[in-house]
């Protein structure tokens, strides 16, 4: 008869004629631990991944692969995770649910990029002025304050803004012109509000 014991040892235990049991313990053998193996590279861009599946994975992004198909929209996925994750969409099941505050999020990450509001975590940092953010697209939006990139122009002044907020709300000095009448401002937003 065999068992094992707390250590993970292997317990094998003898019966004989006498009123007690002997036990002789052996140790498991443990495995020799395997060499690491190169990692695989795609051939179509600087990429390494670790094994054959992440490769088949990764591959789908160059041949728009998306074998994962959602029943209930027939919205399609690269992977069976980014499927699995969406169809909570459907159900309305949100189950992480922030210990702070009643919000709760379909998935673990947005529930992580909330809880930084409660912690005031702010891993993203300005290489240039040390400014913190909690999020990494407000850093990306705070990196054009460097850059000096205006991309959002004002159809009726042409003055241009670093973002689509701001033009918005410069746009409502434009919003009458000198005989009441509204003017069309360039964009997909309505002013008017």
């Amino acid at each position: 008869m065999t068992d094992n014991n707390l250590d993970g040892d292997l317990v094998i235990k003898i019966e004989s004629d006498s009123s007690e049991d002997a036990a002789v313990t052996k140790p498991k053998q443990k495995r020799k631990p395997r060499a690491p193996k190169p990692p695989l590279s795609c051939d179509q861009c600087p990429k390494m991944v670790k094994t054959a599946a992440e490769l088949r994975n990764h591959m789908r992004c160059h041949t728009g692969e998306r074998p994962y198909m959602c029943t209930s929209c027939g919205k399609t996925f690269t992977q069976l995770a980014h499927l699995t994750n969406h169809c909570l969409v459907h159900t309305g099941v949100k189950p992480f649910k922030c210990k702070d505050c009643e919000k709760s999020f379909y998935r673990k990450v947005e529930l992580d990029r909330h809880a930084r509001i409660h912690t005031g975590d702010k891993p993203y940092k300005c290489e240039i002025c040390q400014k913190s953010f909690t999020q990494k697209n407000n850093l990306v939006m705070h990196l054009k304050v460097h850059n000096g990139v205006r991309e959002h122009e004002c159809a009726v002044c042409k003055k241009r803004f670093m973002t689509r907020s701001k033009l918005m709300l410069h746009s409502k000095k434009h919003l009458k012109d000198k005989d009441g009448l509204s003017l069309i401002i360039k964009g997909d937003f309505d002013v008017s509000q």
